[in-house]
């Protein structure tokens, strides 16, 4: 994790100096975090997309203001406030000091949840993503998968597991 953090500042500060292909690096380190945390606020696949690109490009233009902080946190912000601007427009009834109630930044433990399913094979953590934040069912994801529905749910209830043992570590 601290691996990730250094790239990242690293790489903010190569975009605050004009290098716009650091933002590659930073989508690589993030991109995942900035979805999911869009998507916390604004619950549709679509708007966290929009989110999380209105964050790259926000990123270009503010990297300068950037000053050594937490960088994953700083990023995270970002993300967040962006995602709240787009739910303001989207759905102007609902107020932005209840969004933010609800969403507060925890980012460290977003990060620790991520870097736990970096832990899980590819396919385990598809079906970890999919299901619990995406809301996809079993069924739809065997058929993705090429795979029975009960072999699906052994793997998302055997990736639990490994989720499990890794947090009760931490």
């Amino acid at each position: 994790m601290a691996e990730n953090e250094r790239k990242l500042k690293k790489a903010l500060y190569r975009l605050a100096e004009g290098d716009k292909k650091s933002l590659s690096d930073i989508y690589d380190i993030t991109g995942r975090t900035i979805y999911y945390t869009a998507y916390s606020v604004l619950h549709s696949r679509e708007d966290a997309e929009d989110a999380m690109q209105n964050t790259l490009f926000e990123l270009i233009s503010s990297a300068k203001t950037y000053r050594g902080e937490n960088a994953a946190a700083y990023v995270t912000g970002i993300a967040k406030n962006q995602a709240l601007k787009l739910l303001s427009k989207r759905r102007p009834d609902i107020s932005i000091d209840e969004t933010t109630a609800q969403t507060k930044d925890d980012t460290a433990e977003r990060l620790t949840m991520l870097d736990a399913l970096d832990r899980l094979s590819d396919t385990d953590r598809h079906i970890v993503e999919e299901h619990v934040f995406m809301g996809t069912k079993f069924k739809e994801l065997a058929a993705e998968l090429s795979m029975t529905d009960a072999a699906v749910q052994k793997r998302y209830v055997r990736a639990l597991q490994t989720l499990k043992k890794y947090y009760g570590g931490k």
